[in-house]
């Protein structure tokens, strides 16, 4: 299953991972068929990873930009620019645990059908 431009567009449930990603990693396991890998790819879009201490990740956030915007005042830059690199690196972390889920959650589901294929 191809990705299309809409695929590339279109965010999961995590919101910062498309459906295109998901389609690339399910298209990886040449061990499903092609109506497992359809369900495994609706079930992954779906999927939303448990999410804990939202106000503690809430108050680094604020904290690591605001502190980077200071920093770069400090240092003779608008303060701004700090906050945009603060947001750029918590984006990249955000994605990085995001795929981590994901990822996850496919070993999961391919443990899941290996268990059902060896009790027929």
């Amino acid at each position: 299953m191809p990705a299309t431009l809409l695929d590339r567009i279109t965010p999961t449930a995590v919101g910062i991972v498309s459906r295109a990603w998901v389609i690339r990693e399910v298209e990886q396991h040449a061990e499903l068929d092609a109506a497992a890998r359809a369900r495994a790819i609706d079930v992954l879009c779906a999927y939303e990873p448990p999410r804990r201490h939202p106000v503690r990740n809430n108050v680094i956030f604020w904290v690591g930009a605001l502190g980077s915007a200071m920093l770069a005042e400090a240092l003779g830059a608008p303060g701004w620019i700090g906050f945009v690199a603060a947001l750029a690196g918590f984006t990249a972390l955000a994605r990085q645990l995001a795929v981590r889920a994901l990822r996850w959650r496919i070993k999961q589901l391919l443990s899941e059908r290996a268990q059902l294929d060896a009790e027929r």
